[in-house]
This record gives C-alpha cells, sequence and structure tokens, in this order.
C-alpha cells in the first residue's frame, strides 16, 4: 500500500482498505454499526507509527454532506440532521505513538430508542509536530501546527425501520474520452432513510441478434432523501448495430433490479 503525502489524506470507501498521512497508518477506514435503536455497539481502530520520531495524535468527530456531482463538504460535528458525533465517544481521544507503536482507539455508539434514521460522520486522526523556535510561524501561541490529518467514515444503519428504497433514472449520453469512449450518467435518488451501498452497471443489448454485453459495476454509496449523479463509460467493445443501453441499479435489501435505458448506434 503506497504512503500518501497530502495534507489531507484522501477519501476511501473501501473498509478494508489502510490509509496512510505522512507515517501514520489507519484501519480500517470504513466503520459501520448497525443495531437496533435504543441498543449500543462497539468497534475498533487501530493506529500505527511507522516514523522513526514518537507521534502525537489528536481525534476529532466531524460531519460531512455528499453533493450531487459526488463531494465532499466537511462541516463542524453536530451541524446536520443525520450527525452521528452526539452518538459515539471515544477511547481515547489523543494519542501519542512511540515509532513503530500501535494502538487500538475503541468507538462506542449508543443509538436512541426512538430515532430510526441514519447517521453518519468522519473520524479525524490529526498529527501534530511541535515547531522549532526557528521554524515556528510566528502567529502562532503555541508553537503546533497540524502537519498532517487522515479522515476515516463512521456511518450507522438500524437494523429495523426502513429497508432502503432507491431509483435510478435520467440516463443519457454526456460526452466522449480522450481514448475515445463514450460516456453516460444517470440519476440515482434515494428516498429512504438507510446509507445504501449501490452498485450501477451498463448493459447493452445489440437490438439485431439479441446478444447482451454487461459492463463493470460502480460503486456508489447513496445518502438518505439525497440525489447523486453516477458517471458511466461505455467501452470501446460493441460491434457495430443498435443497442439498447441500460443503466442497472443493484443493492442490498432491493426485491429485483431496476434500470432506465436509452437507444444508441455504435458505427
Amino acid at each position: 500500500m503506497r504512503r500518501l503525502f497530502l495534507f489531507f489524506a484522501v477519501f476511501c470507501t473501501i473498509s478494508s482498505i489502510t490509509v496512510y498521512s505522512q507515517d501514520i497508518e489507519v484501519a480500517p477506514v470504513r466503520v459501520n454499526f448497525s443495531v437496533t435503536p435504543g441498543e449500543s455497539q462497539s468497534r475498533t481502530v487501530t493506529v500505527k507509527n511507522h516514523s522513526n520520531r514518537a507521534e502525537t495524535i489528536t481525534l476529532r468527530l466531524q460531519d460531512y454532506l455528499v453533493s450531487r456531482q459526488g463531494d465532499r463538504e466537511i462541516l463542524p460535528s453536530g451541524s446536520t440532521r443525520n450527525s452521528i458525533a452526539s452518538w459515539v465517544n471515544l477511547n481515547p481521544t489523543f494519542l501519542v505513538l512511540q515509532p513503530n507503536e500501535s494502538q487500538t482507539v475503541q468507538i462506542n455508539l449508543q443509538s436512541p430508542a426512538d430515532d430510526f434514521s441514519a447517521k453518519w460522520g468522519i473520524l479525524s486522526f490529526a498529527t501534530a509536530t511541535e515547531q522549532t523556535a526557528f521554524s515556528a510561524d510566528r502567529q502562532l501561541q503555541t508553537g503546533v501546527v497540524i502537519s498532517g490529518r487522515i479522515d476515516i467514515f463512521l456511518l450507522y444503519n438500524p437494523q429495523t425501520g426502513d429497508p432502503g428504497n432507491v431509483e435510478i433514472n435520467n440516463l443519457q449520453e454526456t460526452g466522449v474520452t480522450a481514448s475515445g469512449q463514450r460516456t453516460f450518467s444517470v440519476n440515482l435518488d434515494n428516498l429512504g432513510e438507510r446509507i445504501t451501498a449501490c452498485k450501477v452497471f451498463l448493459i447493452a443489448s445489440n437490438i439485431q441478434t439479441g446478444e447482451e454485453h454487461t459492463f463493470r459495476p460502480v460503486d456508489v454509496t447513496s445518502y438518505p432523501q439525497s440525489a447523486r449523479m453516477v458517471e458511466l463509460t461505455l467501452p470501446n467493445t460493441l460491434p457495430p448495430g443498435r443497442y439498447a443501453l441500460a443503466a442497472i441499479l443493484d443493492y442490498p435489501g432491493s426485491a429485483s433490479l431496476k434500470g432506465t435505458q436509452i437507444m444508441i448506434r455504435i458505427d
């Protein structure tokens, strides 16, 4: 796993991925909770210091919202309707790791008995490097500057209540890539109250021969009461002809696949 030398770690959406920022490792990057309202649940995250010096790491909860284009806006904790911040507590909230030392952080969630909505947020792990008198910013009174950060996702879905309801519509062609592949977009509308892990993929059916071509799915996390635009690429592998091109949606709990289609021609 390559290390990311970034001020902000790149967001990841696969729970098994480990993220690096500077020489700090955090795993997993996606923590899922699912209990009946009124119950509690605990999860652990492991933090490891791969550097040759001691690192001080502070933990902070934040909120985020996802735009229709998939961009994330990070917000202060407790500022959104679906904030998970008030439902969780952390132990510990502050780490000092020696070189090659690792430590686990326990994340405890307590869900209220009368709330059946999904919750989500971000847990940030920020390293603080004490500055020398020569390098410290004159405007900093403490002599400590944030030098790196890793953000992981905290997600909660209640075990009971809304089973989830995501719709797919408005498939349309949007352009061509530099390599000549045609691109399309489709809308996902989450009408329910669950965070839903969706797979969206294209199926091209030749009108003359009936032959079907299924292409690799795109993984998308759909949030309650929100719309999301998904971009899809059609590979340059189809023989010439007229096709019914369908964008298909699949997600856990759905009784059947959902889809929307348009007609295209491959010359």
